[in-house]
């Protein structure tokens, strides 16, 4: 992928950002928060709990970093340093950029049917944009790879990043618009990470 469309990508995505932002706090943006909420809760059970509380763990600041930090050693044991340096810029992008909008937006996070206690602010979600920066970067790696079953591999990067948004609106800390704000802001620094290593990446895909 070129660095124009890699560019203009990134642009796409923080005009859908800015969309959610503008409109998440609006009729229309309670309206899919309301909506969702009922839909998810409507599953609520012992095992379902048991299940998103195991899921929201992964996506927790700390087991990210030391995740982040196997998965970059594993990377620099096979010499892929670009491929690490990557990954860790991306990582890095997300964690950064996070909280600073965190507290640009500054949304309470929601108290109804609440199933664990947490402080901060509400939008992006957290969880969100750090498991799509860690498991969207480790699908775009696999995806330049020829490892087998690649697919299938690919896939449960996606199927990790829903189950961890998801249980974040489950067990009642984020609103549906915090999580799709989150997987966006996610998706752009995974393309920010791509364009500022744009000449060593395409390099090593020729």
């Amino acid at each position: 992928m070129s660095r124009t469309k890699r560019i203009t990508l990134i642009l796409i995505f923080s005009f859908i950002f800015g969309v959610i932002a503008f409109f998440h706090e609006s009729r229309l943006g309670k309206w899919i928060d309301n909506e969702v909420y009922e839909f998810i809760y409507s599953s609520e059970s012992f095992i379902t709990t048991s299940i998103m509380l195991g899921f929201t763990k992964i996506g927790e600041v700390w087991a990210m970093i030391a995740l982040s930090l196997l998965i970059v050693a594993y990377l620099m044991l096979k010499r892929l340093k670009i491929e690490a340096l990557f990954f860790a810029l991306s990582m890095i992008l997300a964690g950064s950029l996070n909280p600073l909008l965190k507290n640009i937006f500054d949304r309470e996070r929601p108290t109804l049917l609440r199933l664990i206690d947490i402080t901060g602010f509400s939008f992006p979600s957290g969880h969100a944009m750090g498991s799509t920066a860690f498991f969207g970067s480790i699908a775009y790696l696999l995806s330049r790879s020829d490892v087998q079953f690649k697919p299938y591999l690919i896939g449960l990067c996606v199927f990790t990043i829903i189950m961890i948004s998801t249980s974040r609106v489950y067990l009642g800390v984020h609103y549906p618009t915090d999580i799709i704000a989150g997987i966006v802001g996610g998706i752009i620094s995974i393309l920010l990470a791509q364009t500022i290593l744009h000449k060593v990446i395409d390099n090593r895909s020729q």
